[in-house]
């Protein structure tokens, strides 16, 4: 580890979020040679990808899905190094449930997935498949790995696909289109909601989505998210990296045009202390993008937020002679749809679809012994705008203990631990709580801003919501390509 020099000694580059985007951006910089001070909010580093130990039990608090392992190793390789997180293929991927009793579990092994399923929705859920591969692999150039996409690379797009990826279709009337039945329409819906989106109003090019978990797979990262989040900060640390860490960004200034300083408050255990630094010819804000606009003194234009969530923790018994639960498992409500209405209307749902992740299913030592770690989200509505209430988080956590009992998920179980987090918790790391930036409800609105705020120089930006989007590999690949935007690269 190498020692911090003092906050107000001269470093080459700024990173504003230690977050996974931000992780990234650090890491990328100093591997080009530049010497890298990076600003945190909180106490460590991971931003969203959150941990709480309690009682035996350890739970990561954000992101549970992992993805695309390839960004991971990518960024590590940037460094000339090799990635240190043993990953585990998952098989099945996720198993669900629906309120009629069936219980399907899906692999990437296509034939045993259909041999679940009635017969009149095989062919459908093959046919979707290879439409979610055909999307992803027509976009994935130009809006995921590649730079921002200009005009011209848009145009190109749209000559090439543009007409495959419906531009005038919702993602409902697609799934009608391959004819969807009463188990593959809600499973294939669920898919827009990882890019925060109410799937009933989504467009149908967020079919895409799909492919990433159900072709290319799911692997889990053993000690959790928060050991891609050490190993990436001992990354940092090693290349040089200065990590500030309680150091909350209030105020970015400009002048002639360019970013002259950054002042932020910093908590040395006796209260808030503001600080101040000259900004070097090189930033990367790896922050909600309305936080940087606020920042600049700009007054942000009004977007509609994407979902937010309420996670209840539990530490949860398992019986003797229970079979241990699966790592990942999604519980239907009785009547999905609704439940898009009262998020639509800043309710929390009355029926939520539960997603249930437990680390210890594949890890034996995140939860003491007869014991599992459950992480349990549902969808919440964003916050309101200021001066008006919503949920409170106590009801919500109510709600989806309720809902784990009356669909039976806690017969004969004991619960350890309980601990619960909403919007409020992550409106600290997003604009009123959502969790994906801007709700995706358009073609338009599925494009992230690019990296650069008009009218200033010497800042690029970073993370979930700006190009290419959230999301564990999307936060790194953002990350990297704001460091070689602000590199010349």
């Amino acid at each position: 580890m190498t020692a911090r020099a003092p906050a107000d000694a001269p470093v080459d580059a700024l990173v504003i979020g230690g977050g996974f985007a931000g992780l990234s951006a650090a890491i990328h910089l100093a591997a080009a040679g530049r010497s890298v001070r990076l600003l945190e909010q909180d106490a460590t580093l991971g931003g969203k990808a959150g941990e709480v130990r309690e009682a035996g039990f350890r739970f990561d608090t954000g992101p549970s899905v992992f993805t695309l392992p390839h960004v991971l190793e990518d960024v590590f390789a940037a460094a000339g190094r090799s990635s240190p997180i043993p990953l585990e293929p998952l098989d099945p991927l996720c198993r669900y449930r629906y309120p009629d009793g069936f219980v399907w579990d899906v692999s990437t092994d296509v034939e045993a997935t259909v041999a679940q399923l009635p017969a009149p929705e095989r062919q459908p859920y093959r046919d979707l498949l290879d439409e979610a591969r055909r999307l992803f692999e027509a976009a994935a150039p130009t809006f995921v790995y590649g730079a921002p996409p200009t005009l011209a690379d848009l145009a190109a797009y749209g000559v090439r696909h543009g007409l495959r990826a419906h531009p005038l279709r919702t993602l409902p009337q697609l799934l009608d289109r391959f004819g969807a039945g009463p188990r593959t329409r809600p499973f294939f819906l669920r898919f827009a909601t990882y890019y925060g989106a109410d799937p009933f109003r989504a467009p149908a090019v967020l079919h895409n989505i799909a492919w990433v978990e159900l072709g290319l797979g799911v692997s889990f990262p053993r000690g959790g998210m928060r050991a891609v989040v050490d190993a990436l900060g001992d990354l940092a640390a090693d290349l040089g990296v200065d990590v500030v860490t309680g150091a909350r960004v209030t105020h970015l200034a400009v002048e002639h045009g360019r970013l002259a300083a950054v002042r932020w408050t910093r908590d040395d255990g006796g209260g808030d202390r503001p600080e101040r630094v000259e900004a070097p010819g090189l930033t990367v804000a790896a922050i909600d993008r309305q936080r940087v606009l606020r920042a600049l003194g700009r007054a942000p234009r009004p977007i509609a937020p994407s979902l937010s969530g309420t996670v209840l923790l539990l530490g949860v018994e398992r019986p003797d002679g229970a079979p241990a639960s699966p790592h990942h498992a999604i519980d239907f409500p009785i009547a999905y749809r609704d439940e898009f209405r009262d998020l639509a209307a800043g309710r929390f749902p009355r029926d939520p679809t539960l997603y249930t992740n437990v680390t210890g299913a594949s890890d034996a030592g995140d939860a003491p012994p007869g014991w599992e770690n459950w992480f349990v989200l549902a969808n919440a509505p964003p916050l309101p705008p200021a001066g008006q209430g919503g949920p409170e988080l106590e009801a919500m956590a109510s709600t989806i203990e309720a809902t784990l009992r009356a669909r039976g998920r806690l017969d004969g179980r004991a619960v350890r631990v309980r601990r619960a987090l909403g919007p409020g918790h992550f409106a600290r790391y997003g604009h009123r709580g959502s969790i994906y930036g801007r709700a995706p409800h358009s073609l338009g609105a599925t494009l992230r801003p690019g990296l650069r705020v008009p009218g200033v120089e010497g800042l690029w930006l970073a993370g979930g919501t700006v190009y290419p989007g959230g999301g564990v590999p999307l936060a790194l690949l953002s990350g990297r390509a704001a460091a070689r935007a602000a590199l010349g690269g």
